[in-house]
This record gives structure tokens, C-alpha cells and sequence, in this order.
């Protein structure tokens, strides 16, 4: 059984970039560690209410976070979201500095 952390109000599972390639954390809220690869790309959304997204790869696994982290190539974050269909949508990001928490 994998070892579980509260963040906020969710509870999530420690896993792997392995756990993740295997796809049998699909649907589960997960954390895992590892290093940004490319440039995180962020996109201002000028919808009803403004917002930013924020995508990027840690290890292979694409990353989605609804909001405009300060973090850059090669950084090595842990993320906290869930886990669908080979992507992950974060609800949060933790570096050495901060913690970025997306709405809920």
C-alpha cells in the first residue's frame, strides 16, 4: 500500500514517474517528485474571470496547473493532483521556496 500525504482538504498517494507509466494510478490523487524538462509554458486565459495556465513535463509526465508558478527548467518540484489518462492535473506545486496552491 503506497504511503499517503495531506495537502488542503485531499489526501493524496506517494508514487513513482514509474507508478504514473504503468497507469495504475489512474484517477488517484497522487504526489510525486522529479525534475522540470522543458520550459513551462504559461497561457493567460482571458475568459470571464482571468486566469493563467501553466503546462510542463516532470520526467515524461505532463503537468497542467491552473495558475502561474514561478519555476523553470530544471527545477526539481513535487506535485500534488490527479492523475488522468497520462497527464496530471495539479492542485498544487511545492519547491524549495514555496508552495503554489491552485482554487478549488
Amino acid at each position: 500500500m503506497p504511503q499517503e500525504v495531506k495537502l488542503g482538504h485531499h489526501v493524496y498517494h506517494v508514487v513513482t514517474v514509474e507508478d504514473l507509466k504503468s497507469g495504475k494510478m489512474r484517477g488517484k490523487n497522487v504526489v510525486f517528485e522529479g525534475i522540470i524538462e522543458d520550459k513551462p509554458v504559461v497561457e493567460f486565459l482571458p475568459m470571464e474571470l482571468p486566469s493563467y495556465r501553466t503546462t510542463f513535463s516532470v520526467d515524461g509526465i505532463r503537468v497542467e496547473f491552473s495558475g502561474s508558478p514561478c519555476i523553470k527548467r530544471g527545477d526539481r518540484i513535487r506535485v500534488y493532483g490527479r492523475f488522468l489518462a497520462g497527464d496530471l492535473i495539479a492542485t498544487a506545486i511545492e519547491t524549495d521556496e514555496a508552495i503554489y496552491m491552485a482554487e478549488e
